[in-house]
């Protein structure tokens, strides 16, 4: 029986899910030679990788090394070199954590944005994954032979992980018959899609998200203090504490403008909400998922009072595109 396995590569986390495991971790990437080493033994919660491209660094710790490199979406994301090593990681990581051995058929389930179906970007991923592929991990060489790359667009999964059982079975077959409305608020931007019956029927998508927050606050703390040199990544760590720690001698206090910054992103995202769906009547359901869910949920629900939080608005499309992956290969 082909395993299935899913990567959702967002632009600020990468979700894994297979029949074992599931996890989410920055879509940021280090090499191994920018990591140092402990004097004391105590070491950052990342894993060592190597492959064709040299020697990298992955893993839930990985913003704790200054010099890493984001995979934020950008023209011809699909084929660049960083965006397929990262991908080349992921991928051995969740085999490894699911047990894949070298002669088992893997099934890789992914997803895009609506805008980039019957797009190259679909046949770049496919690329990307499909084939057989090596990657020491922590010293230990890893082998995952991916027969077949399934690309779906992302709002199909949040559906999916309603509609469908961890199984692949039908659990609520009103998905069948009603019109769903999704807002998913990623990291770059804010994605906006109608499902009816299933089908996709249009796609909207806002430039702002959770990026737009960390970068306000990242420009006020090097405002405060030059030397900081702070990136929008390095922030989501201290987001919750409202301190960034320089170090033990230098911190910056942005709970001043942390509150702001998340009014200004909402009111854009709510803006351009209204711009593109004019009235909300037209849907049966509408879905508040993503990363930034939580976040903006007292924002949006100003506007949609009724509005669905998903159970796990992080994991939510991975968990999608793995259930639609069960049903497809029990089709088969």
């Amino acid at each position: 029986m082909k395993k299935v396995l899913v990567l959702d590569h967002g632009n600020g986390k990468m979700k894994l899910r297979s029949s074992l495991h599931k996890s989410t971790t920055p879509s940021l990437v280090a090499f191994k030679k920018d990591v140092g080493k402990s004097f004391t033994g105590d070491q950052l919660q990342v894993s060592e990788y190597e492959t064709e491209m040299g020697q990298f660094v992955w893993g839930d710790d990985v913003s704790a090394v200054q010099a890493v490199y984001p995979t934020y979406g950008f023209q011809n994301r699909y084929k660049d070199t960083m965006y397929r090593t990262l991908t080349k990681i992921a991928l051995a990581t969740l085999a490894q954590k699911s047990y894949v051995q070298p002669h088992d058929e893997v099934v890789v389930v992914t997803g895009v944005p609506s805008n980039e179906v019957d797009t190259s970007a679909v046949t770049d991923l496919q690329a990307a994954f499909t084939g057989r592929h090596e990657v020491i991990v922590d010293g230990k060489p890893v082998h995952v032979n991916v027969v077949q790359t399934i690309v779906i667009p992302q709002p199909v999964g949040t559906v999916m992980s309603r509609y469908l059982d961890e199984d692949g079975f039908v659990a609520q077959d009103r998905y069948e018959d009603i019109r769903v409305g999704i807002i998913d608020i990623g990291t770059g931007t804010t994605d906006l899609d109608s499902i009816n019956g299933l089908r996709r029927e249009e796609h909207k998508s806002i430039a702002a998200g959770m990026k737009d927050v960390y970068q306000i606050i990242a420009d006020y703390v090097n405002s405060e203090n030059p030397n900081a040199k702070v990136e929008y990544y390095h922030i989501e760590p201290y987001f919750a504490e409202g301190i960034y720690k320089i170090s033990e001698r230098h911190s910056v206090n942005f709970e001043a403008v942390k509150m702001a910054a998340v009014f200004e992103v909402a009111e854009k995202i709510k803006t351009g909400i209204k711009n593109a769906w004019k009235t909300f009547d037209r849907f049966d359901e509408i879905l508040l998922t993503g990363g930034g869910a939580k976040l903006f949920e007292n924002a949006i629900r100003l506007l949609v009072e009724d509005v669905v939080v998903t159970a796990d608005p992080q994991q939510d499309n991975a968990e999608g595109m793995y259930r639609y992956g069960a049903f497809v290969t029990m089709e088969e």
